[in-house]
């Protein structure tokens, strides 16, 4: 009995292989380590979507190698547009993926679903606004800031700007709004409509732009220059060049890093702590003219994607690598 039901178990249940040789292998069979870069190619050369070739080569650096030595992006090019063939412009990879980036993304905003709410906020054109935690911050083109929730489009509060003053850049967390002129540095409380707190002139001159965390906001000014300005000692503690040209849009990162975009276009990085510039990324163009624009950080493991855009491109925006 004992012998018959240990052999029924056997018949049920497919048995585990051991590995032999040393160790190298896997009770489980081959892995996609182990296929040699000849099989892989061919693997790869199968995928008949361009970011779906694009996951791949992120995987690790031997999956780019294969793909990129193997031309593997180029061949699926021609795969799809065998006309292309026969041009005389030579195929490049990192514009074919600009505009196959720029067309997915136009895609998705117009085939997508969406839902869009309009409201009277101010009587002036409202040419700024900041969103973050459920709340929707509004202003710029009169002398007052309101608050909107962002899920009801209500009403919430609103605060006024400081007499003959001019705010250029604004932004808010779930205590307080920061707001910034040419020459200064205006607080408020989000339970009060009035300035609590106007920092002296002459601390900085001309300010572009502005990145705000408790307690520090650190402001791009007209000469290239970062000013690390403290609320609570109310006083200028850093001040960093970045630029040669006006820094038009800032982001300050977890940890530490100050990224400031100019008008030519470049986004340089700078050491929080230190002040030291660790690098310059340029854009594909040099832009004339460009005096908006933002900067997002999105960190993904050891890499940051900086996308830099501005109206002055028609919305076309743009990626910068940096490892």
């Amino acid at each position: 009995m004992e012998a018959s039901s240990s052999r029924s178990r056997s018949e049920g249940y497919p048995s585990k292989r051991r590995s032999s040789g040393g160790g190298s292998g896997s009770r489980y069979g081959p892995t996609a380590q182990s296929l040699n870069d000849d099989t892989l190619r061919s693997i790869f050369s199968r995928v008949d979507d361009h970011f779906d070739l694009a996951h791949c080569s992120a995987v690790c650096k031997s999956w780019n190698t294969i793909i990129s030595t193997g031309h593997l992006m180029r061949d699926l090019y021609y795969k799809r547009n065998p006309e292309a063939r026969s041009s005389s412009i030579t195929f490049s990879t990192k514009r074919y993926f600009e505009a196959l980036a720029m067309n997915e993304h136009a895609s998705t905003l117009t085939g997508g679903s969406a839902e869009v709410h309009q409201w009277i906020g101010h009587p002036m054109r409202a040419t700024l606004c900041r969103m973050k935690s459920g709340s929707v911050l509004t202003g710029m083109g009169d002398k007052v800031l309101r608050l909107w929730s962002a899920e009801s489009c209500k009403y919430m509060n609103e605060y006024d700007v400081p007499n003959s003053k001019m705010l250029v850049d604004f932004d808010f967390d779930e205590n307080k709004i920061v707001g910034l002129t040419t020459s200064q540095v205006c607080i408020w409380r989000r339970s009060g409509p009035r300035s609590i707190f106007q920092s002296s002139g002459g601390t900085f001159s001309h300010g572009l732009c502005m990145s705000y965390a408790d307690p520090e906001v650190v402001i791009g000014c007209e000469d290239g220059r970062a000013f690390v300005y403290d609320m609570y000692s109310r006083s200028c503690s850093s001040i960093h060049r970045l630029h040669p040209s006006p820094v038009t849009c800032l982001a300050v990162t977890d940890d530490q890093l100050i990224i400031g975009g100019s008008t030519f276009g470049s986004v340089a990085i700078a050491d929080h702590t230190s002040g030291q510039r660790l690098g310059l990324l340029k854009s594909a163009f040099t832009p004339t003219g460009m005096l908006l624009g933002r900067v997002w950080v999105l960190p993904n493991l050891c890499r940051y994607d900086f996308m830099y855009s501005s109206p002055a491109k028609f919305g076309i925006a743009q990626w910068l690598h940096a490892t």
